[in-house]
């Protein structure tokens, strides 16, 4: 609010008129001084009374600050009161004026003269100016800022952060706004700028917004037994990076210079028992406090000069150290060993300790060895590593190789190795050599072998007597020792049980009974069944006491069948005593059954099929399944079908050597009932309603003798009833099935002879005739219920029939139809179908079936038992399509 100064001071003169106390003195000596450091106004003044009323203006406008009664007391030094008053606006912004009175309860005395503290808004200094400059201030603040505007600008705004932000006038050319709860800046600042209208920035400002000092954990050791070098951690980010506002330290008193933002540590050139450390930035100081006996903190510095004298199982190594106080002080070491692999630590004590002896090494083998020690009795933490040192143990005689002899027949074989291995062989190999000799002769025939070789054919001459064979690898320092193995026998028509075992997840878990002759153990071999040349023989051996072991599944293939052997062995004989055929994992077979066929005898039918080849099998074949398709669904061998699929399981049918037998009176065809006549014969008989069938199967019946009649198939219910509801009890009901309700067919009489020319071409779908006596019925294939061709009174139509006239029927009886295509009619479906109710039973082992199908059925002689010939129905239906 503007106030004019004449007014303001008449307002003020009345009022101190109104309050004047005879006898209260004004304040005198009025002193008025600021601090921009800290933003103050400090008043000092001479009076004998103690309570006082201070006024504070903006002295452009006149604008009241502050209006407040304080009491002062006498200054004992200067004998003058005095008063401060902290600005929230930088005092640069606009001068500030201050007047004081005294006053004694309701007296008060006049108003001193106004002291008055110029600004930078003064007409003098033009350009425009942002104030604070530099700010720093904690996380949280809240800041004002002020602008003056250069003469002649015309001030819009603030920018902060990419935020505006109103201002409030402080004088003509002064204005401020404040920023509440400031984040902590980036390293270089945040900026503040003062805009004009046209978003011109006029001026700015930068506020660097941190933390105070947040360092932690001062710790002192001493690398030398007499100085001292402390460290710690910097803790919280103060988020200053200028450089005269980085922290400063000083440590006892002792500033550190080699302290940085990042390096907390400082050294000394002797040890003190106590430590204080003081961490003091622009926004605060903490301080750190540590304390202990030198001897309590020893940090070793790394051994040097590190030499070896290697052999080939151990090595000697010495360092010294560059402290000549560590010579007397009982220390801890450590020898961290490496050798491309696992790493190995061991520890050694002693008094001033700088030699240790490395035992358990292996022979021509590169080590590397790194040392670090410690104080034995007051350990405070290790000391630094050494530098690595490598060490290159000495050759030594090889070890024996794992040796076995394979036999693949009763006199050849092969004596097998494994070849040793870097560590095994203690030196480059040479050569390998392979002894034999007969049980019963004294000396070894010997034959050196290439060191890349592992494998020896052997044919036996003679096996009166146990065949004796040994592996030795020879290097540059010498012979390793033999491994003998006795050769084991094989004969021709053994009768050892052979059992057959699965394993699970991939590894076999095997266990024997102890054989009481094994005293060298015992070895397990395996070999892929079936393997002629170049087999991959694996064999692992187990100790004498123990009769169980585990082949892991990295050793066997799945899918793939082994013949696992069991051998005891001893100083006089190798024995076999237990035999497997494996898997690892059984796989699902991966061919069709080969060769299906089929040969009916009678109601019986054979089917044989060969054997899946061992490679294809993939698993135990423990039994075949046989399957109908009806309607393009599997189905059991129990339910009717015109297509049969054979497949390879895990558990099923019991089978025989690739043969089944089944009879097939109930699979492919019912017993053919008796004739029938319903019905009034001497005339027309209506179209007769039907059910239609539930499946392909029908029931056959002959038609009674006709008088000069032509002959076709027509549908009948199951059950005929006569024209007064009464039911034929004469017909044949099929006792032996436990199919559904089957449709029967019958010969239809035509009497009229309009029907001549429909009659005769009935011939073409039935070749058979009918006498007086007797009625022969030629049988075409079975149409499926979905496909069948009806009269709009379910008239049987015959599947293929020859060429009509368009001419239409008389008496409600429909003609013929017009020759179909090939398509037409009925076709067994052999395919897998993975939704048919049989496959959601199959097992996961179950291979792809292999069909075969019937297109026709020919129903033999009730009397022929001899397999039909070629032309029969089952001829046909192996020769019907996959």
């Amino acid at each position: 609010m503007q106030v004019n100064t004449p007014l303001l001071l008449l307002l003020t003169l009345h009022l101190t008129h109104s309050l004047t106390h005879a006898g209260l003195a004004v304040p005198q000596s009025v002193h008025l001084k600021q601090d921009l450091s800290s933003q103050t106004l400090s008043v000092t003044w001479e009076s004998d009374s103690a309570l006082f009323d201070i006024e504070i203006y903006r002295t452009e406008l006149m604008e009241i600050v502050l209006n407040e009664t304080v009491s002062a007391a006498v200054d004992p030094v200067s004998g003058r009161r005095g008063w401060s008053w902290s600005s929230a606006i930088p005092l640069q912004c606009t001068s500030h004026s201050v007047w004081i009175r005294a006053r004694e309860e309701n007296a008060v005395s006049q108003w001193s003269p106004l002291q008055t503290i110029v600004g930078s808004d003064l007409p003098v200094n033009s350009q425009s100016q942002m104030y604070p400059q530099d700010q720093v201030v904690p996380v949280g603040s809240n800041v004002t800022f002020c602008c003056i505007v250069s003469e002649r600008a015309e001030f819009h705004s603030f920018q902060y952060k990419h935020q505006t932000m109103v201002g409030t006038r402080l004088s003509r050319r002064s204005f401020a706004t404040t920023v509440t709860n400031l984040p902590k800046s980036t390293a270089s600042g945040t900026n503040i700028v003062c805009c004009s209208r046209s978003t011109t920035i006029l001026t700015g400002a930068v506020v660097f917004v941190g933390y105070p000092p947040g360092d932690e954990g001062l710790e002192c050791e001493t690398r030398d037994l007499q100085k001292a070098e402390c460290s710690w951690r910097r803790g919280r980010d103060t988020g200053f990076w200028r450089r005269s506002l980085l922290t400063s330290y000083t440590l006892n008193n002792r500033r550190c210079d080699e302290a940085t933002r990042d390096l907390k540590r400082c050294r000394f050139d002797h040890w003190e028992n106590s430590w204080i450390l003081t961490a003091t930035n622009a926004l605060g100081a903490v301080q750190l406090n540590d304390s202990a006996h030198i001897t309590e903190r020893v940090r070793l510095l790394a051994p040097v000069n590190m030499s070896a004298v290697p052999l080939a199982w151990n090595s000697s190594l010495q360092w010294s150290w560059t402290v000549q106080a560590y010579n007397t002080l009982d220390l801890t070491c450590q020898v961290l060993i490496t050798t491309g692999g696992p790493s190995d630590t061991r520890n050694f004590t002693g008094a001033g300790l700088s030699a240790v002896l490395l035992d358990g090494l292996r022979p021509d083998v590169l080590y590397s060895v790194s040392v670090r020690c410690a104080s034995f009795h007051n350990f405070w933490r290790w000391g630094d590593w050494s530098a690595p040192y490598s060490i290159h143990t000495a050759m030594d005689r090889p070890e024996a190789p794992d040796t076995w002899v394979w036999m693949d027949s009763e006199i050849t074989g092969q004596i097998l190795w494994k070849p040793l291995s870097v560590s095994n062989s203690h030196g480059a190999l040479v050569a390998y050599e392979v002894y034999q000799k007969d049980g019963e002769e004294d000396g070894w025939r010997i034959l050196s072998l290439p060191p890349f070789a592992s494998n020896l054919s052997i044919t036996l001459s003679n096996r009166s007597s146990d065949l004796v064979v040994a592996v030795a690898a020879r290097n540059p320092v010498g012979l390793s020792q033999r491994s003998v193995v006795v050769v084991p026998e094989l004969r021709a028509g053994s009768r050892q049980p052979v059992s057959e075992l699965v394993g699970s997840d991939g590894q076999l878990e095997l266990t024997w009974q102890p054989w009481s002759n094994a005293s060298r153990g015992y070895v397990v071999e395996w070999v892929p069944v079936g393997c002629a040349d170049h087999c991959t023989v694996q064999w692992k051996r187990v100790p004498e006491l123990t009769s169980s072991t585990t082949i892991q599944s990295g050793s066997l293939e799945a899918g793939v069948r082994y013949r696992l052997s069991v051998f005891a062995l001893s100083d006089e004989a190798t024995a076999l005593i237990q035999r497997w055929q494996v898997y690892g994992q059984e796989l699902v077979p991966d061919q069709y059954v080969k060769a299906l066929s089929a040969r009916q005898s009678g109601k019986n039918v054979l089917l044989s099929w060969k054997p899946a080849d061992l490679a294809n099998q993939r698993g135990f074949i423990r039994g075949y399944k046989i399957y109908l398709t009806i309607a393009s669904q599997l189905e059991l061998i129990a339910n009717n079908a015109a297509c049969v699929s054979v497949c390879l399981v895990c558990g099923g049918c019991v089978w025989t050597d690739g043969v089944i037998r089944f009879r097939v009176k109930k699979a492919f065809y019912p017993e053919i009932p008796g004739p029938k006549l319903t019905g009034d014969w001497s005339a027309p008989p209506a179209p007769l309603d039907v059910k239609p069938p539930p499946h392909s199967l029908v029931h056959i019946v002959e038609s009674p003798e006709w008088d000069s009649a032509k002959k076709g198939l027509f549908p009948v219910p199951e059950e005929d009833t006569y024209d007064d509801g009464s039911i034929d009890e004469n017909v044949e009901a099929d006792t032996d099935s436990d199919e559904p309700t089957l449709l029967r067919y019958y010969n239809q009489l035509v009497t009229d002879g309009s029907h001549s020319n429909h009659t005769s071409d009935t011939s073409g779908s039935s070749t058979s005739s009918v006498d007086s006596a007797q009625t022969q019925v030629t049988y075409t294939g079975i149409q499926s219920p979905a496909s069948s061709r009806w009269a709009p009174a379910y008239g049987y139509r015959p599947q293929t029939q020859p060429a009509e006239s368009a001419d239409e029927p008389a008496d409600g009886f429909e003609s013929e139809p017009q020759q179909e295509s090939s398509s037409v009619g009925y076709k067994p479906q052999c395919s897998w179908q993975a939704n048919s109710p049989e496959a959601e039973n199959f097992s996961g082992s179950l291979g792809s079936p292999t069909s075969v199908t019937s297109s026709q059925f020919l129903i033999p002689d009730s009397a022929e038992e001899d397999p039909e010939p070629s032309g029969t129905w089952f001829q046909n239906l192996l020769s019907g399509k996959f």
